[in-house]
């Protein structure tokens, strides 16, 4: 992980550069099929092309080296297919292994579930027609069972509005891609590594649309879990959650969420210093895409050496974006920036840490923005930004030997600290512009027996139902009961 750099003596000389978090994408693949004269018994294939609607399949393949295609198209039509494609083996060096599963559905109402147990598996499946109808398609990917199921690939692709999409993998070394174009999906990507400690999951979750929602999952012993996110629309909510709790083996997970213009460009890796016209110079005014409102993007992160985080660019100041970060654990990293691009403003970015040697960083641009930041521990840095007028900047920190730094360069904004045991704060208020003014800064420190502990110039509440993301039970019914 890069670190913050704190300048020696200067009134304000620092910056915090935060690594270059993307990385997943890759899936595609599956196909494979051909296999036929003078086949091996254990390489199954296979193919099926259904047109029209209502129709059903249902493919269950048992060994190593399987490959199965399917094919369900209507046109524009109604849809309301149905496909189950199952492939199984004891996961050994000869069984479940190499299977290839290719699902394709065109239409509305669509659903298919794709089962494969075993290591070095591949599942695509797309859903959807572009122009045409598509809509309420389902899509569900498992990947692994209780035995170790690794290096596996899922990806998932649909088309048009209402569709939802889930993958569950389990033990190590698995990647899943999830893309939805369209208005009001809903993508679900659950990986849990299993107990040998190797190298974790990789989760991407691609949505260009309205009031989408993406849910990342990433639990167990191993370490070194990604999770992306990138959204580019309104109303759209994104929830990731990394828990990796089993002492040296649960760290480095690292989690990127991107709302708005940067769905485009997310190699993104900024440095803010003290001249947040640096910033501005390179990218106000150059994203040249709509950005976003009312997103909100939230961060749960449990372990060591984990970093968070998130891009948020509003282009009005009308339903500002809102984000929040938590982290639990040490030698952690979070780092969030809102309205780089534009001057909108009204965003909200809270960042919660727990634990000692914890870095958290903020930076905005724009009006009536909000930076709150909470540590509680040793060793811990919190450091924010604000360009623009009416912003406000709340920093509390419990803990020994904690440093609070954040500045603000515009008029009428407002910036609160609160410090408890030996600890020390800058705050610099328009020093890059001595002609605002209208700014306002309060702080208080105490030693650990210090009173007024509760202190608050508030700001919490938002959340916004966070709460309410849960794995949907897709209800696929089984195209072949009893067989």
């Amino acid at each position: 992980m890069k670190k913050i750099i704190l300048g020696a003596a200067a009134l304000v000389v620092w910056g915090f550069a935060f690594a270059q978090t993307p990385a997943p994408t890759t899936p595609q693949q599956a196909e494979h099929i051909a296999i036929m004269p003078g086949a091996a018994s254990t390489a199954n294939s296979g193919q099926s092309q259904q047109n029209g609607n209502n129709n059903k399949v249902k493919v269950l393949q048992a060994g190593t080296n399987q490959s199965a295609s399917t094919y369900q198209g209507d046109g524009s039509g109604s849809g309301g297919n149905l496909m189950y494609i199952i492939q199984v083996g004891a996961v050994s060096t000869f069984s479940g292994v190499l299977n290839n599963a290719e699902a394709h559905q065109t239409g509305t109402a669509n659903e298919l579930i794709v089962d494969q147990q075993g290591d070095y598996n591949s599942a695509l499946s797309n859903q959807g027609t572009n122009d045409d109808g598509s809509a309420n398609n389902k899509a569900w990917i498992r990947q692994g069972d209780n035995q170790q199921a690794e290096n596996n690939a899922s990806e998932v692709n649909q088309d048009g509005d209402n569709n939802v999409a889930k993958s569950l993998q389990t033990y190590d070394n698995s990647e899943s891609l999830i893309t939805q174009f369209g208005d009001g999906n809903m993508a679900f990507n659950e990986q849990d590594a299993g107990p040998n400690g190797s190298d974790g999951h990789a989760s991407e979750i691609s949505q260009l649309g309205d009031a989408n929602q993406a849910y990342t999952y990433q639990e167990g012993n191993g370490a070194r879990n990604n999770a992306v996110t990138l959204q580019e629309g309104n109303n759209n909510k994104s929830y990731q959650t990394q828990d990796n709790t089993a002492g040296p083996l649960g760290t480095q997970n690292e989690a990127f969420v991107a709302q708005g213009g940067v769905f485009f460009n997310t190699n993104l890796d900024l440095t803010i210093g003290n001249d947040l016209r640096l910033m501005d110079d390179v990218y106000v005014g150059t994203i040249g895409y709509p950005g976003s409102e009312a997103g909100v993007a939230y961060q749960d992160q449990v372990g060591t050496g984990n970093d968070a985080e998130i891009q948020q660019f509003g282009d009005s100041g009308i339903a500002g974006n809102y984000a929040e970060q938590n982290q639990t654990g040490n030698n952690n990293e979070a780092y969030g920036i809102q309205n780089v691009y534009n001057t909108g403003g009204n965003n909200y970015m809270r960042q919660d840490q727990h634990g000692n040697d914890n870095q958290a960083g903020i930076a905005q641009n724009g009006q009536g923005h909000k930076a709150y930041q909470t540590q509680d521990g040793s060793d811990n840095i919190a450091l924010s930004t604000q360009k623009g007028a009416d912003n406000k900047t709340n920093i509390r920190q419990f803990g020994d030997q904690n440093v609070g730094k954040t500045i603000q360069d515009g008029t009428c904004n407002a910036a609160f600290l609160v410090q408890h045991e030996g600890q020390s704060y800058t705050i610099s208020q328009n020093f890059n512009d001595p002609t605002g003014g209208g700014n306002q800064a309060n702080i208080f420190q105490t030693d650990p027996a210090g009173t007024n502990s509760d202190v608050s110039c508030t700001f919490p509440d938002m959340r916004t139902d966070m709460g309410d993301y849960s794995t949907p039970v897709l209800t696929i019914e089984d195209v072949c009961p009893g067989c």
